[in-house]
């Protein structure tokens, strides 16, 4: 894949800000020109333009596919091919899969479509999996590369009519985003609200219905009604803020918990923190995970398909059902007593991460591109 004009789709530029960066320049690197369509939902949008130079046009996707908005967006999409007539289209998410897949079948030009995570599952929903699979079945016939990043995902996409279909390890880790300045851990955990004894339980996750905060909430408070010092430390926003804040009001443990918002400085933090704590219920592969395996953090998180991949049970850290708040308390109760059990989880998952970089990625995908003419 030299020399081809590319249009980057995703739903929101959070997207591309977050996982697409080392891509897109390195799909420039091979003498690709590459455009970015996405909605504006934040500074990402200007700072894909302003800092990383990319060329990016704003259009605003809904995020359900099923929003009569997205008619909308899917009509000044074929504008914008008329326009700039690309060789290729790159979609991410079930927005962006869906705009670019109905983009690749009207101009008759090849797809390749990355799934973060079907939304059909083990355990899903049945709306989910008569809805969600219908569609991603219809749309594969219109898929000329259709690229997985988990075991199940996989297994189903062979099952599709895409002509090729691939596994790769997630989008990587930015080694280079992991590293971290010297500097004083005691300070700056006072300075985000980390007290000296305080045990620091961290997840980065937005805030919606998917991330499960109540559960790590409710598994908070019994960790505190055994007496255990706990600072339960959160990285992201979402539509749920309000309500997770109020819960945490509610269940008496809002001095249990540091509320960050979003940051730029996640590799910072995750390496003052003692622990990784993750409950959702659905994962493609799940990227803050791996950069606290990054960061040799014991893990201890929900039984999905995207952080099972990741964290080998009793190794690793520990893998339970996503609504086990009690199993949460025990077993992180049991890692807080155990400093060498963290270490040796630590080191397990340091190791590992080694095999989901951006560069190890950037090799797989590169096999990809070879075959594209």
């Amino acid at each position: 894949m030299k020399n081809k004009k590319i249009m980057v789709i995703a739903t929101t530029d959070n997207m591309i800000w977050q996982f697409l960066i080392p891509h897109i320049n390195h799909m420039q690197s091979l003498g690709n020109t590459v455009h970015c369509v996405c909605a504006k939902t934040g500074f990402w949008f200007d700072e894909l333009r302003d800092k990383y130079g990319f060329v990016v046009h704003e259009i605003d996707f809904a995020r359900n596919p099923f929003s009569l908005k997205n008619i909308k967006g899917y009509n000044k999409l074929k504008k914008l091919q008329k326009q700039e007539k690309f060789d290729l289209v790159y979609c991410q998410q079930p927005v962006g899969g869906l705009m670019g897949r109905l983009i690749g079948k009207k101009f008759k030009i090849p797809v390749i479509y990355t799934a973060h995570g079907f939304h059909f599952y083990k355990g899903c929903p049945l709306q989910n999996k008569i809805l969600y699979k219908t569609v991603e079945k219809w749309l594969s016939k219109y898929t000329d590369y259709l690229i997985t990043i988990n075991n199940e995902d996989f297994e189903a996409a062979k099952n599709m009519k895409a002509k090729r279909v691939y596994k790769i390890n997630g989008i990587g880790i930015d080694e280079n985003k992991m590293k971290t300045e010297s500097f004083d851990a005691k300070e700056f955990r006072k300075e985000i609200g980390i007290n000296e004894n305080d045990f620091a339980i961290l997840t980065i996750s937005e805030m919606n219905k998917n991330k499960n905060y109540l559960t790590m909430l409710d598994t908070i408070k019994m960790l505190k009604e055994k007496n255990v010092n706990v600072k339960f430390v959160s990285c992201g926003r979402g539509v749920w803020e309000e309500k997770i804040k109020n819960y945490a009001k509610q269940l008496g443990i809002e001095q249990n918990c540091v509320f960050l918002g979003f940051r730029k400085d996640v590799a910072k933090i995750i390496s003052v923190c003692d622990l990784f704590f993750h409950a959702s219920f659905r994962e493609g592969l799940t990227l803050s995970v791996l950069e606290a395996m990054n960061k040799a953090l014991p893990c201890v998180v929900s039984n999905n398909r995207g952080n099972a991949s990741l964290i080998d049970d009793s190794q690793g850290g520990f893998v339970l059902a996503p609504t086990d708040a009690k199993g949460f308390a025990e077993k992180i109760s049991q890692l807080i007593k155990d400093e060498n059990l963290r270490k040796q989880f630590g080191e397990y998952n340091k190791k590992k991460a080694k095999n989901y970089t951006v560069e190890f990625v950037k090799q797989q995908l590169e096999a990809i591109y070879d075959e594209i003419k």
